[in-house]
């Protein structure tokens, strides 16, 4: 389902059995952001490199995020989870959560501590398609640590969300590509003259 919606950035996503940890320099969400448009209780956002990204808050100020990686990234989604409360998590730490959609089995999602402007919160990295599926098509998202819950939050409106936050990237990635028809990259795709000297060269 998220790949029809997806189109061409759907060939990120690559299957596996668990979701992904990503270094922190790659998965930290960049905190400069520009508003997309609202969908329900969800803000559609894209941030100042261009990658597309969904986010609410919740009434125990949860700030949940989700959002797509950049190219050089070795996962296609990053989800964040952050709260004002969580004051023990340390930017770098390793925490070993797991994401249980309605009652799917559980997804062991490994997630690195960061701060997110003040706020303590943690990110994990996935190229999971059945996950983002889930996401999509599901009512509630539970996460545990150390074999306890410590949130339980609705994904009403998700659905929607997903959708309008592949339909962003879809066209920033359009824009960025071509505007007004031109490539902004007039010397793109141009083919340079064989070497003389390795015949291998294009």
């Amino acid at each position: 389902m998220f790949f029809r919606v997806l189109g061409s950035f759907a060939a990120l996503f690559l299957l596996g059995s668990t979701v992904d940890a990503v270094s922190q320099s790659n998965s930290q969400p960049n905190q400069e952001t520009a508003l997309w448009r609202n969908v329900g209780t969800w803000g559609v956002d894209k941030t100042t490199d261009y990658r597309c990204f969904i986010a609410t808050l919740y009434e125990d100020n949860t700030v949940f995020r989700v959002g797509f990686q950049g190219p050089t990234s070795n996962s296609a989604l990053y989800v964040s989870l952050g709260n004002v409360n969580w004051t023990s998590i340390e930017a770098g730490k390793d925490y070993d959560l797991i994401l249980q959609i309605d009652n799917e089995a559980g997804w062991p999602s490994p997630a690195t501590g960061f701060r997110f402007g003040s706020i303590p919160a943690l990110v994990i990295g996935t190229n999971q398609t059945g996950f983002v599926d889930q996401l999509m098509r599901k009512h509630s998202l539970r996460v545990l640590f150390n074999g306890r819950q410590i949130l339980n939050l609705s994904l009403r409106g998700s659905n929607d969300a997903l959708a309008e936050m592949a339909n962003c990237q879809n066209q920033v990635d359009a824009y960025l590509g071509r505007k007004d028809g031109v490539p902004t990259d007039p010397f793109a795709g141009a083919v340079a003259s064989p070497s003389p000297k390795d015949p291998f060269a294009n």
